[in-house]
């Protein structure tokens, strides 16, 4: 299919969203200029509305891999893949009820500070760097994927596509801070919905409805939603995508800096509580838009696929060019769709810039280069907004090495949260779990979890088998008639090897890298701290250890607790967030807003 020239509504549609994402990030810019500081470019001054911060969590991880990686997995792979919507309903109300209430009653802007508060600097700063490195690559996928797409429909130069958006995302998200990021995601989630319905109408409309769709998908044997198979070397079976998938998701939204600066930027607990619940719906509801959008265009090409037909040459372009095919001469509806993607990719890499400077300025240059002097709020929002604008710098040079990656893009972009988000996840919840844990067993089970996990991915990037697709057919193309064969995804090993072999582990399913990474933090962490000297009852706070007690009684307000530690007394906070009065010295040292204070 050639590439689409696009009318002057398309070019109108596609500029008016870019140009509103700009403008949000100058007006929001011109708004707070009297209030430079960096409680309000990285926390919204933790008093923002519960329903874009909904919105602001839905777009950061909504990215353009979701749009078309969702679309290609249906397409090629089957129904499957569904199943890990549930797995949401397991891991956000978690989240919400135990990571949630730990990291807002300590009123910290980074999360990896509370790395330091429960085992020591050390810690933090190892933890820091791997979650840098984490979003750099994701940012740099979430760039690629919508080039891929863009270069289908236009036939821009993919070094072309990924400078605008990254250009544009990188503009609004360093002047204008994280108001400027929810009020654009919010906004951008708009535009997604609006692209994906208009693609699903009339493509029920061009199969012939909602019956015929359902009946292609289910003569080619893409219906499949009950494979129990417990192995976890299966790529996608109901076990891996609801447990592994719990897992995975976890990542995001209880040890990810992206997210949780999300809840950092309300002011209490249940406002917090109720933006996850919110957009639980809100995920659930686009995995399953951009799940029918892959069934559909399955169903549109039923009988000439247009991957083995050579007229798409990536999944990824599948979605593009069912859109280009079906609404191409529709004035403005080819500038929507662009618009779509685009949105989903400047909503992750704003939100990941935005995480990346808060990151990068608590954790990095506060304590290391203004350690003995105090940092002035102007400074410190000026060095922000430079951090935003090199690392979206830095995330362009890596999005043009994804191009030589084989996996599906969903399938790297998971890998990458399981792999380098899961021993994050599992430093963090040997923490607030496991009172006894100290510093040494924290810091070696963070750093084998990563170093067994990495082994394992870029085994599986080297070694690993790529996943095999439902079968299709090319029988109405204009080629010589071609039925493919049906093959099994049951396993990824070869059945002819009975002996165990170490380079099973590279099949491993990317689904188990966060629970893997989870049960080697907490096997090292414990073990290691046993051995070395486990923390005494009187040398942790109680603050930074949850309690399960709380999960049962929700509706009470815990009770607040004090007690002596090294002869003075200890802080106590309410799990609504709030500081009791007791506290205010503790606030004062802690929390400091006039003039930012290394905590060491």
């Amino acid at each position: 299919m050639s590439p689409v020239n696009f009318s002057a509504a398309d070019y109108a549609v596609f500029g008016v969203m870019l140009g509103i994402s700009a403008l949000i990030g100058f007006f929001y810019a011109f708004k707070d200029r009297k209030k430079r500081n960096t409680e309000e470019f990285l926390l919204g001054g933790r008093n923002l509305q519960i329903f874009p911060v909904a919105m602001s969590i839905l777009a950061s991880f909504t990215s353009a891999i979701s749009i078309l990686g969702f679309s290609q997995e249906m397409y090629r792979y089957g129904t499957m893949y569904w199943l890990i919507g549930f797995s949401y309903f397991l891991t956000q109300p978690f989240a919400a009820h135990v990571y949630v209430p730990m990291f807002h009653k300590l009123k910290i802007t980074s999360a990896y500070e509370y790395l330091e508060l429960r085992f020591n600097n050390t810690v933090r700063v190892t933890a820091s760097l791997i979650f840098c490195l984490q979003m750099i690559l994701y940012m740099a996928v979430v760039l690629y994927t919508p080039s891929v797409a863009i270069q289908q429909v236009l036939g821009l130069p993919l070094w072309v596509s990924i400078l605008i958006t990254s250009v544009v995302c990188t503009v609004y998200t360093s002047i204008g801070g994280i108001k400027a990021v929810i009020w654009t995601d919010t906004f951008q989630v708009i535009v997604m919905f609006s692209g994906l319905f208009a693609v699903i109408i009339k493509g029920i409309i061009k199969v012939g409805g909602i019956s015929e769709v359902w009946q292609r998908i289910y003569d080619s044997e893409r219906v499949d939603f009950f494979d129990f198979n417990p192995n976890p070397f299966t790529r996608h079976t109901f076990w891996n995508l609801i447990i592994g998938g719990f897992f995975t998701s976890l990542t995001v939204y209880g040890s990810n800096q992206a997210t949780i600066q999300r809840y950092l930027t309300m002011k209490t607990v249940k406002d917090a509580q109720k933006a996850l619940y919110i957009n639980l719906v809100g995920t659930f509801l686009i995995l399953t838009i951009t799940c029918i959008t892959g069934l559909i265009a399955f169903a549109v090409y039923f009988k000439c696929d247009i991957l083995s037909s050579k007229q798409v040459s990536k999944g990824e372009q599948i979605l593009p060019y069912l859109v280009m095919d079906l609404l191409g001469k529709l004035p403005g509806v080819p500038g929507l769709f662009v618009a779509c993607v685009y949105s989903a990719a400047l909503s992750t890499v704003s939100s990941g810039l935005n995480s990346l400077a808060a990151v990068c300025l608590k954790d990095f240059i506060q304590p290391f280069w203004y350690k003995n002097r105090s940092l002035s709020e102007t400074k410190a929002t000026n060095i922000s907004k430079i951090l935003a604008a090199l690392f979206g710098l830095l995330t362009i040079g890596v999005a043009f090495l994804c191009e030589y990656v084989g996996a599906t893009v969903l399938q790297i972009s998971l890998s990458i949260f399981g792999l380098l988000g899961g021993p994050l996840l599992g430093v963090i919840s040997l923490g607030m779990f496991c009172k006894f844990a100290n510093s040494i067993g924290a810091f070696v089970g963070l750093v084998l979890s990563t170093a067994i996990n990495l082994w394992i991915g870029i085994g599986a990037v080297l070694h690993g088998k790529p996943p095999i697709p439902k079968p299709v057919s090319t029988e109405e193309c204009d080629l010589t008639r071609v039925i493919f064969k049906t093959y099994s995804n049951s396993t990824l090993i070869p059945s002819s090897q009975n002996n165990f072999n170490i380079t099973y582990l590279y099949r491993l399913s990317y689904l188990w890298y966060a629970a893997l990474s989870l049960l080697v933090c907490f096997i090292f962490g414990i073990g290691i701290s046993l051995v070395t000297g486990r923390v005494g009852e009187n040398q942790i706070d109680d603050n930074l250890i949850f309690k399960w007690s709380s999960l049962l009684c929700c509706k009470k307000k815990e009770e607040k607790k004090e007690k002596t530690m090294h002869g003075r007394t200890n802080y106590g906070i309410d799990m609504t967030g709030d500081f009791t009065d007791k506290n205010e010295h503790i606030k004062m040292n802690y929390l400091n807003q006039d003039t930012i204070v290394t905590r060491f």
